[in-house]
């Protein structure tokens, strides 16, 4: 028994740095794959959330730009308007009285433009008989 003993503690010393060496390179072998996939996985997770930030951060570049342009725009047309109307009321003969038929006329060819057709002014009235 005990000659069968050492011999197995002979053959254990002998065999055992290449079954652990095995058994690592099982083990490496298995795990190795599904190491890199994860890795794999993770980095793609990764740029998929910066390209959402980058994009999310573009969006709202875009929106603030397109509001300011919208505001100069506006702005722009509201001084223009003031503009006319001071032009118009200083003008020479602004206080006199203007024939209703030239009225009627000029308020025809003003809603006939797009800009003013859906106007309540033109809206409520009737065009001038041609």
């Amino acid at each position: 028994m005990l000659a069968m003993t050492l011999r197995a503690a002979e053959l254990l010393r002998r065999w055992a740095p290449g079954l652990l060496l095995g058994l690592a390179a099982l083990g490496l072998l298995l795990a190795g794959p599904a190491a890199c996939q994860r890795g794999q996985r993770i980095a793609a997770e990764q740029r998929v959330e910066r390209t959402q930030r980058d994009a999310a951060g573009g969006s709202a570049r875009d929106a603030v730009e397109t509001a300011a342009a919208a505001s100069v725009r506006e702005r722009a047309a509201d001084e223009l308007t003031q503009r006319n109307q001071r032009e118009i009321r200083h003008a020479d003969g602004a206080a006199q009285n203007v024939d209703p038929a030239a009225t009627r006329a000029g308020f025809d060819g003003l809603c006939r433009r797009t800009a003013y057709r859906d106007s309540q002014r033109c809206r409520l009235r009737q065009p001038a008989a041609d």
